[in-house]
């Protein structure tokens, strides 16, 4: 899903009918959903035109985003877990070294692909991600009080968060 001019990828849901979307043509001011064929409007900034830079959301506006890495989760827990079964089954065979071995081989591989993996800018209300952007200092690691803040409680009843008024930032 990489492209050549480097321009930031924006993956989001259609408010409309909840579909994924990817889009990174940053010329238009609306994208149509290919499952509901509704308009989906835009708010690119001009930083974001400009310099490829992540201010606020595209899709809600708002301005508050964290990065995180962009690694498939799934993938992570399940190589943790291979390590940990195998290093168990290891030390029961009573081949303790090659359990170590097998945990710090797991390690090493962990620190490696965190240093290498690229970031994603998340927006805290509507999840829109943001993919092969200019780093914006503004955008730190995920606070939990901003995602309490800003994302509803029971999402099915479109209730919002209660604690809302009280949070910082």
């Amino acid at each position: 899903m990489f492209n050549d001019k480097c321009e930031m990828v924006i993956t989001f849901r259609c408010p409309h009918c909840k579909a994924a979307l990817s889009f990174d043509d940053l010329s238009v001011d609306e994208s149509p959903c290919p499952k509901c064929a509704k308009i989906v409007p835009l708010h690119l900034s001009q930083r974001m035109r400009n310099e490829n830079l992540v201010d606020q959301c595209a899709i809600c506006r708002l301005d508050k985003l964290y990065v995180q890495k962009d690694f498939n989760r799934t993938l992570g827990v399940t190589i943790f877990t291979a390590a940990a079964i195998l290093s168990f089954i290891l030390w029961v065979k009573d081949w303790v070294y090659s359990a170590f071995i097998v945990l710090g081989a797991a390690t090493a591989a962990d620190f490696i692909l965190y240093r290498i993996w690229p970031e994603v800018t998340i927006c805290y209300r509507c999840h829109a991600q943001y993919r092969e952007v200019t780093p914006n200092p503004e955008n730190k690691q995920c606070d939990l009080g901003l995602i309490e803040k800003y994302d509803p409680l029971d999402k099915a009843a479109q209730a919002e968060n209660p604690a809302a008024e009280w949070k910082s930032h």
